[in-house]
């Protein structure tokens, strides 16, 4: 097995505290003209956060922790206002030099797109998965492994607990892994999913088995460019909705791309089922892409740009969220500009600037929302 990486005394604790103002023109995210209770749809927002984390290496054994807190207000629909806990254990231990593996539990904490919740109510994902895995390396470069994981989302508020979800995720793996630092995995992955709060009718099914098939890995290709992601086969069914059941390619690719010391670039398709960054557990195929250049203007100031094209397909989902905005699907497409600054090492300042544009299948479902935002961040 690869030598763990070796970990620096003063890099054991960090501490950092961030303030975030921002403005958003289409808070409730509705479609043009409409005004939620009478209002301008616009608010200011404020994002007060604070974390906490410890990184250590213990000989071949490493431990990690952290701990986040966030309080976000808003200025006139104080009614959405919420906080957010989360935080990380992880274990990455080694037995000898054949045996390796990780030990983690992590909880995440985020507020849904009020686009998806619909109505005037928020509705805040607490996600937390625990995950153990080991690995055999029977040859310095390939291993055997197995793997297992169990995650949780629920919803906030009471309309949305039947979308309650919960998951069983065992799986195999075989890793190739040269000196170089590249990596090919192939994994196989069954899932046992239930929704604990609903019971199964003619519109919507209590869970369902997934299997997946995934050729996963990192790949630098050149000097300047590398490759990383997995693409793969996924099938699910339904116990008893038959005709929701859905097989076909997924896949996330991410193509990075350093022509320069100060520019860089990076490119990530994918179509995948219910992912984690969609904040919607059910089941639901999106197709996405988007590209992201950046700019080093010097060391202390870096330009971003990012685009993408995001397709959500609504037409398999088994128990849609109640007030969604369209049962059959949706296309957003979004737009970001922003600056960062660093004074000093310690303190990050950045600005920037995002419109979302979301059309929809759905009489009601789209929506143009513009934001503004100006952040800072002290690192103790």
């Amino acid at each position: 097995m690869p030598p763990a990486q070796a970990i620096g005394a003063d890099d054991t604790f960090m501490l950092s505290a961030s303030q975030v103002f921002q403005f958003d023109d289409n808070v409730y995210r509705v479609a043009p003209g409409v005004r939620p209770f009478g209002q301008s749809p616009g608010d200011r927002i404020s994002v007060t956060s604070f974390r906490a984390a410890f990184d250590r290496q213990y000989s071949r054994q490493r431990l990690r922790a952290s701990a986040d807190f966030a309080r976000i207000g808003f200025e006139r629909f104080d009614s959405l206002n919420y906080d957010t806990q989360g935080g990380e254990l992880r274990w990455d231990w080694a037995l000898g030099r054949r045996l390796s593996g990780r030990l983690s539990f992590d909880q995440t904490q985020t507020a849904r797109d009020l686009a998806d919740v619909g109505g005037s109510r928020s509705s805040i994902v607490t996600s937390r998965s625990t995950q153990f895995s080991g690995d055999f390396w029977w040859h310095p470069d390939w291993s055997v492994g197995a793997g297992i994981e169990r995650f949780t989302a629920t919803y906030s508020d009471a309309a949305s607990q039947a979308s309650d979800y919960e998951a069983l995720r065992p799986e195999l793996r075989l890793t190739y892994r040269p000196r170089s630092g590249n990596q090919i995995a192939l994994v196989g992955r069954f899932t046992d999913g239930t929704y604990p709060n609903r019971q199964a009718n003619v519109l919507s099914d209590d869970g369902f088995e997934q299997t997946d098939v995934q050729l996963s890995g990192r790949w630098q290709l050149t000097g300047h460019s590398r490759l990383s992601g997995y693409a793969g086969f996924t099938r699910r069914q339904h116990p008893n909705l038959t005709n929701r059941d859905f097989s076909g390619p997924t896949g996330r690719l991410t193509y990075d791309w350093t022509p320069t010391g100060k520019l860089a670039l990076k490119a990530t398709v994918r179509r995948e089922i219910g992912a984690r960054d969609d904040l919607f557990d059910n089941f639901v195929v999106t197709r996405a892409a988007s590209i992201s250049p950046s700019w080093a203007v010097s060391a202390r100031v870096l330009v971003q740009a990012t685009a993408e094209w995001r397709e959500r397909d609504f037409r398999g989902d088994p128990g849609l969220l109640p007030g969604s905005a369209s049962s059959d699907g949706d296309i957003t497409r979004t737009y970001t500009l922003g600056l960062n600054y660093s004074p000093i090492d310690p303190l990050h300042l950045g600005v920037s600037l995002s419109r979302y544009r979301r059309t929809s299948e759905g009489a009601t479902g789209g929506y143009t929302a513009n934001v503004g935002m100006l952040s800072a961040q002290y690192q103790f």
